[in-house]
């Protein structure tokens, strides 16, 4: 709008004011429509590409059958392949076969996050009697060695069950559960904690996938 050079003082500045106004009221206009527009086509992109996650997923199966991984089942229910362990580290799982089943150890350090890696002697070094390390689980006989984990960043030591026992590791680590398929491989479920225990509290747990069955036995711990 022109200034008419009659105007008063006051009524020029009222002048310059109104126009002011409006050119802030049609750049903030403008900004408005120019951001919908955009947010717009965005979300129309996201709708025809949809968004993929590079994260691994929660549950997976394992390369190995059930008769693999225990040798099949005795008249005792027991596993013929006798105590073993089956790491999958590039999945951070363990799988353990004792004489009360079956159950898998999610292997996140509770310290800080490593992966532990699986030893057969993991009271080495650490001042705790192999003896102390061998009892537990559930086994017998020659079956009870000191194996367990040991974190290769910052040296937690953890025994078979799980329970930490050296090192800066807080509490035990978790156990997740673990399935038979019809098809006889495992199906892995990290998303699904079936014993989580605090910091002091070294109960074995007693979740078990139980070998004559094929299903668990619901004991579930901290969960």
């Amino acid at each position: 709008m022109a200034i008419n050079p009659y105007d008063t003082p006051r009524g020029k500045f009222r002048t310059r004011a109104e126009t002011t106004r409006r050119q802030f009221l049609l750049l903030m206009g403008t900004l408005a429509s120019t951001g919908a527009v955009i947010f717009g086509s965005v979300e129309v992109l996201k709708f025809m590409f949809p968004a993929a996650t590079g994260d691994a997923p929660q549950q997976f199966k394992t390369t190995f059958t059930f008769d693999e991984l225990t040798g099949g089942v005795d008249g005792s229910g027991k596993a013929k392949a006798g105590a073993t362990v089956r790491s999958i580290t590039a999945d951070r799982v363990s799988v353990v076969v004792d004489d009360a089943g079956i159950y898998a150890v999610y292997l996140i350090c509770t310290h800080l996050g490593c992966t532990p890696n699986y030893v057969p002697n993991v009271t080495s070094g650490s001042g705790v009697l192999d003896a102390v390390a061998a009892a537990r689980g559930d086994r017998t006989g020659s079956e009870q060695i000191p194996n367990g984990w040991a974190c290769p960043c910052h040296g937690s030591r953890y025994f078979i069950d799980s329970t930490n026992f050296y090192g800066p590791a807080p509490r035990p680590m978790d156990w997740v559960s673990i399935s038979v398929a019809p098809d006889n491989f495992f199906v892995v479920d990290r998303g699904n904690i079936v014993a989580y225990r605090q910091p002091g509290d070294n109960t074995a747990p007693q979740w078990r996938l139980l070998l004559k069955t094929k299903k668990d036995n619901g004991k579930t711990l901290g969960v």
